[in-house]
């Protein structure tokens, strides 16, 4: 086994340094899985506070995107994040 020596740097620097990697490291791991969230129509409106018949119709009208996979449509969180995105500027929008 190799042993490495470090001159000038004090065990607690050097456990802050690590400590910080590692949380910069955790948070990308935890984007890149927030990122990749599916949902189902039914969690889709329980979160939205509405029918399953009415996120049917957003996804028919093409409000929602969603992705069909056999007989169930799959809706990505950051699909879905960007639509409410959308509809909160509209809301504030100026004409």
């Amino acid at each position: 086994m190799e042993s490495i020596l470090l001159h000038g740097i004090t065990p607690e620097e050097l456990k802050d340094l690590i400590v910080k990697d590692l949380k910069k490291e955790l948070e990308l791991i935890l984007n890149v899985k927030a990122e990749t969230t599916n949902y189902s129509v039914q969690e889709v409106a329980d979160l939205l506070g509405c029918s399953v018949v009415s996120v049917y119709n957003y996804i028919k009208r093409g409000s929602i995107p969603a992705y069909k996979l056999s007989r169930r449509y799959i809706i990505k969180k950051s699909d879905l994040d960007n639509v409410l995105k959308e509809v909160k500027s509209l809301k504030y929008r100026r004409d």
